[in-house]
């Protein structure tokens, strides 16, 4: 498997706190190397273990939370765009070879109930395993 496609596990670590983390994971038996603002440990067992890489996913989750807002519920004909922002989800927090993205209507489907739960909640947060339940399947 090339390096590069390698699931990755990213930590968000300020610069004072990177010795304490990378001991830390060295005495768990993992290599981190610095990427700007994070620690990447590039392996698939880890990813493909469970270790939900919240901090990578975070922020595009994030963005689909806020491409929802904007655009006010109103997203018919747009599949392709959650089905995008889904994907990226996925591919930056090394998750591609365990889930994709549910079919464009079911996405959709989510799209819009998500919307109504921030609505109603007045809160743009979405847990990781709701998001799944949402806009994910397991890859066959």
């Amino acid at each position: 498997m090339n390096a590069s496609r390698v699931p990755v596990v990213r930590i968000r670590c300020s610069v004072e706190h990177e010795p304490r983390t990378t001991s830390a994971l060295a005495r768990a038996g993992f290599e981190a190397e610095r990427s700007l603002t994070w620690l990447v440990v590039r392996d698939e067992a880890l990813a493909a273990g469970g270790a939900v890489p919240r901090a990578a996913v975070r922020e595009r989750i994030g963005q689909l939370v806020g491409w929802v807002l904007d655009r006010e519920g109103r997203i018919d004909g747009r599949g392709a765009n959650v089905e995008a922002l889904v994907k990226r989800v996925l591919d930056e927090g090394g998750l591609s070879a365990l889930l994709r993205p549910r079919p464009q209507a079911a996405l959709l489907a989510s799209a819009r109930e998500l919307h109504e739960h921030l609505m109603a909640t007045g809160a743009a947060f979405v847990a990781w395993p709701r998001f799944v339940a949402w806009f994910c399947e397991p890859v066959a």
